[in-house]
C-alpha cells in the first residue's frame, strides 16, 4: 500500500533559500519587507503543497504572491525605497502587509479543508500508461484547433460567454494527461513538437496565451520528475524557466506596438491580420529590440506583475471619501451567479473600471476604449470590510476554494484525472488582480461544468482512451 499524501517538508533547498534570503535581506535597501517577501512563498508550501498531489493550489497562490512581492525585489535591485517605485505610495506599505496577511488567510482556509483528506501517493506516470497515446494525441490535436475558434466565438455570445470560456478551459485537463502520458511512454518529442507549435500560434492573438502554456508545462515537469530526478530533466526545467522569463519580458516590451498592429489601430481587442502577417510583425519587433528595449521590458513586466497599488489607492479613498460597503461587493458577486444573463438579459454588465474609479478616486479607461481596469478581489474585500474584516472574508473564501478542490479530487477516478480536472480551477484563482464578480462567477460555473463532466462525460471519455484490459478506476482515499 502506498503512503498517504502529506504536506511538503522543508529540505536542504528550502533552508538554503531561507539562509541566503536572510543574508540578502539584511544587506538590501528594504530589509524587513525583503525577508517577508522571501519567507512568504515558503510559508505557502506548508499550507498548500501536498506531496502526493500536483501542486496547482500552491502555484496558484504563488502567482498571486508575485503581485505582492515583485516590487520589493525590484526596489532592492534599483537601490531605492520600496515606496518610491509605486504610483500610489501613500498606503503602499500597508497594502503590502494587508495583502500578505490576506493571501496567507486565504491559504489557511484552503489548508483547513485539504488537510482533512489524504490521497494515495500514486505514480502519475504509471497511471498515465493505462491510456492510449495515439487516441490522446488525436483528441488533444483536435482541441488545439477547436480552442481558438471557440474562444473567439465566446466573445460574441453575450450571456453564454463565461460558460463557454469555462468549458474550453478543460482543454488543459487533456493537455496534462497527454503530456504525462507522452513522457511515460517515450513519446516526449511528440509532445514537445506540439507544445512548441502552440506557443508560436499563441502569439498571433491579441491576448498571447504563451504564459499559460509555460505555467502548466512547468508544473507538469515537476510531476514528471517527482520520483525520477535526472540531470536532463533539471536542465530542461531551468531552460524552461529562462526561456519563459525571456519571452515574458520581450512580450511586455513589444506588446503595445504589436497590439496596435493587430487591431489595425482600433481601440478593440481584435486581430485584423493573417497568422503569417502577425508572426512576421512579431519577429520584426523582436529583432528590433536592443538592450534599452529589453530593460524597458523588464520594467514593464515588473509593473504588470505587481498589483498592490490599487489596494493602496483604495485605502486613501475608503473610508475617507467613500464609505465601506459592508459586504455589498461580496454579496453582489454571489447574487450575480444566481442570475445568469441567459435568463436575466437586463442584468447590469460588469464594469471593472467604473468600480476602480469609484473606490480609488482615480480615472481609468473603460470598455469604451477597449480596456478594463480591475481593483482585484483583495482590494474589493478591503472596500467591503476594512483591514480586519477583509482577512476574515478571505479566510472564508479559502474554505470555499478548498472545498471545491477536495470535491474534484476525491470524486475523480484517480489522482491523475483529478489533478487534470483541477487545472481550470487553477486558472480561476491564480490572478490577484481578478475582479470579485468574475472570480466568484467563474468558480460557480466551474462547479456546474465539473458536475456535468463527472456525471455524463468522464466515464465514456476514459473508457475510450483506456488501453484494453486496463482498469481506469482506482481506490483514491486512505
Amino acid at each position: 500500500m502506498s503512503a498517504a499524501s502529506k504536506f511538503k517538508n522543508f529540505g536542504v533547498f528550502e533552508y538554503a533559500i531561507i539562509a541566503c534570503g536572510g543574508v540578502y535581506a539584511l544587506l538590501s535597501t528594504n530589509p524587513i519587507l525583503t525577508i517577508v517577501a522571501v519567507l512568504f512563498p515558503l510559508i505557502l508550501i506548508k499550507l498548500l503543497w501536498k506531496t502526493a498531489e500536483a501542486p496547482f493550489l500552491y502555484f496558484a497562490l504563488v502567482t498571486q504572491t508575485l503581485a505582492v512581492i515583485a516590487k520589493v525585489f525590484y526596489s532592492d535591485i534599483m537601490h531605492v525605497d520600496f515606496v518610491e517605485v509605486h504610483d500610489y505610495p501613500v498606503h503602499i506599505t500597508s497594502a503590502f502587509y494587508l495583502s500578505v496577511i490576506g493571501l496567507i488567510a486565504l491559504s489557511f482556509g484552503i489548508y483547513l479543508v485539504i488537510k482533512g483528506f489524504n490521497l494515495r501517493n500514486a505514480d502519475y506516470k504509471l497511471l498515465s500508461r493505462q491510456y492510449n497515446n495515439r487516441k490522446l494525441r488525436n483528441i488533444y490535436l483536435a482541441s488545439v484547433f477547436i480552442y481558438p475558434i471557440l474562444l473567439k466565438l465566446s466573445f460574441s455570445l453575450g450571456g453564454l460567454q463565461q460558460p463557454l470560456y469555462a468549458i474550453i478551459q478543460f482543454k488543459w485537463a487533456i493537455f496534462l494527461i497527454f503530456m504525462i502520458n507522452c513522457f511515460a511512454t517515450g513519446n516526449s518529442k511528440t509532445f514537445i513538437t506540439i507544445f512548441a507549435f502552440e506557443i508560436i500560434l499563441s502569439f498571433t492573438g491579441y491576448f498571447s496565451a504563451f504564459k499559460d502554456y509555460f505555467l502548466i508545462f512547468f508544473i507538469g515537469m515537476l510531476i514528471v520528475t517527482r520520483n525520477n530526478i535526472k540531470l536532463g530533466y533539471i536542465i530542461s526545467i531551468l531552460i524552461l524557466m529562462v526561456v519563459g522569463s525571456y519571452m515574458l519580458i520581450m512580450w511586455e516590451h513589444i506588446k503595445p506596438e504589436y497590439r496596435n498592429f493587430l487591431s489595425g489601430g482600433e481601440a478593440a481587442q481584435i486581430n485584423t491580420h493573417s497568422t503569417s502577417e502577425s508572426l512576421n510583425k512579431l519577429l520584426e519587433l523582436v529583432k528590433e529590440t536592443d538592450a534599452k528595449g529589453f530593460a524597458d521590458g523588464v520594467e514593464r513586466t515588473v509593473n504588470r506583475v505587481s498589483y498592490i497599488d490599487f489596494l493602496s489607492a483604495a485605502e486613501s479613498q475608503v473610508p475617507a471619501n467613500v464609505a465601506h460597503t459592508n459586504g455589498e461587493l461580496w454579496f453582489g458577486a454571489f447574487a450575480r451567479v444566481l442570475q445568469p444573463r441567459l435568463f436575466f438579459p437586463n442584468k447590469k454588465a460588469i464594469d471593472d473600471s467604473e468600480k476602480a474609479r469609484l473606490y480609488t478616486g482615480h480615472n481609468y479607461a473603460g470598455a469604451d476604449r477597449g480596456t478594463s481596469v480591475s481593483l482585484g478581489y483583495v482590494a474589493e474585500s478591503y472596500v467591503d470590510f476594512g483591514q480586519v474584516g477583509m482577512e476574515i472574508a478571505l479566510l472564508a473564501f479559502g474554505l470555499l476554494i478548498g472545498w471545491i478542490y477536495k470535491y474534484v479530487m476525491v470524486t475523480s477516478p484517480n489522482i491523475l484525472v483529478g489533478s487534470a480536472l483541477v487545472i481550470p480551477l487553477y486558472f480561476e484563482i491564480f490572478a490577484y488582480e481578478k475582479a470579485l464578480d468574475k472570480i466568484v462567477g467563474g468558480l460557480f460555473i466551474y462547479l456546474v461544468i465539473i458536475f456535468v463532466v463527472k456525471k455524463f462525460l468522464l466515464k465514456p471519455f476514459l473508457k475510450y482512451i483506456t488501453l484494453p484490459h486496463e482498469n481506469y478506476t482506482s481506490n483514491r482515499i486512505l
